[in-house]
């Protein structure tokens, strides 16, 4: 559809009062490619500008579009926004802003597009609204993206809580002896490496989420961190994923992604009439061909066996991590009880979500471990 609008843009220009009353040159933002997004300048600007000079200039960083919305008003030419029920909150998804007949900037909270006849203009436009609208670095907020499959496979910003972030000493009261002396290891092969798949084993409630937890704030800054919730394993396998991967790597180049699946045991166990799909995807995911254009760190949790697991997945080169969380022992679980104002019952051992239930409370009263609590 586009390479036709832009084939009758070329041999017609300007277009027709009429012509741009078309509901798809007055309703239709922008048309975003499937792998390398939004390479096409949204039709209102290609109607513009026709047949004669378009020169373009981009810049990525984070932007106060709602600040611009309001000093730019006469200039808001189209825009979408977003409105958020739970947070009560309401925010710029996508905006044009038109300056003058071949004078255009588009883009949404993390880029931003000028669009001109000159070289010179465009990167004139861009430098302004980058002065103007760029959001201050913040230090205090980090989170994952929650992937979903609606009608393409999307994600939602998902906020994590300042406490979820631990200090050494907090971290030593919550993990057996010897944990943070890897962590400091693990987080450092997280930053070096491109790739790789990372497989932290252990019962229920041992910690392997709130761990989860406390590394993305830890690499908040180098890292962007994707979430696939059980029930949705199978989009691994979906033709889709693999485009969509792509995407946020054009449209986040200064990070590293990294995709957290958990409760995993049937992914990632020897592969059956039941699993063989996502087996197969994990493993080009992680490694191969797929795996170098990707480059995407795959951390999984599980509570079977490493020897369930298919023995491919386990191979040098595609394994970077493999780690068990233990339940803690009785004087340490003692000493992390004694910390959070907590009593427990006479035990050899604990798991975390233990200690931090305490004597006498109802499983069901007890804090939610995963990412949805």
């Amino acid at each position: 559809m586009i390479s036709e609008i832009r084939d009758s843009i070329q041999q017609k220009a300007p277009i027709s009062s009429q012509e741009t009353r078309d509901p798809l040159f007055t309703c239709h933002l922008g048309t975003r490619a499937i792998v390398a997004e939004e390479l096409e300048p949204p039709v209102p600007i290609l109607s513009a500008f026709g047949k004669h000079p378009l020169h373009l200039c981009r810049a990525l960083g984070r932007w106060d579009v709602s600040k611009a919305a309001t000093n730019e008003t006469k200039a808001l030419m189209r825009s979408v926004r977003v409105f958020e029920p739970k947070q009560k909150e309401v925010h710029f998804d996508d905006f044009i802003f038109q300056f003058g007949p071949q004078s255009f900037l588009y883009g949404d909270l993390i880029r931003v597009n000028g669009c001109a006849s000159s070289p010179e203009e465009a990167f004139q436009l861009v430098k302004d609204f980058t002065e103007k609208y760029t959001k201050p670095p913040s230090s205090d907020i980090w989170g994952f993206q929650l992937i979903k499959i609606e009608e393409d496979i999307r994600c939602e910003w998902v906020p994590l809580d300042a406490d979820s972030l631990l200090d050494d000493s907090a971290f030593d009261l919550h993990y057996p002896v010897g944990t943070g002396a890897w962590h400091q290891e693990y987080e450092e092969t997280l930053k070096a490496k491109k790739k790789g798949l990372s497989i932290l084993e252990g019962m229920p409630g041992t910690g392997k989420t709130s761990y989860l937890r406390h590394l993305i704030g830890r690499l908040k800054d180098s890292h962007r961190f994707y979430f696939i919730p059980p029930a949705s394993m199978g989009m691994l396998s979906n033709s889709k994923f693999i485009g969509f991967w792509a995407g946020q790597k054009n449209r986040h180049p200064e990070k590293k992604l990294a995709v957290i699946l958990e409760d995993a045991d049937a992914v990632l166990m020897s592969r059956g009439s039941d699993n063989r799909d996502e087996v197969s995807a994990l493993l080009n995911l992680s490694d191969g061909m797929l795996g170098d254009f990707l480059s995407l760190h795959i951390i999984c949790t599980i509570n079977c066996k490493v020897s369930d697991i298919d023995q491919a997945l386990l191979r040098p080169g595609r394994l970077i991590c493999l780690r068990k969380f233990d339940r803690l022992c009785r004087e340490q679980a003692t000493r992390l009880a004694s910390h959070l104002g907590k009593s427990l019952p006479e035990k050899d051992d604990y798991s975390l979500a233990e200690v931090f239930s305490g004597e006498g409370l109802a499983p069901v009263s007890r804090p939610r471990m995963g990412f949805g609590g």
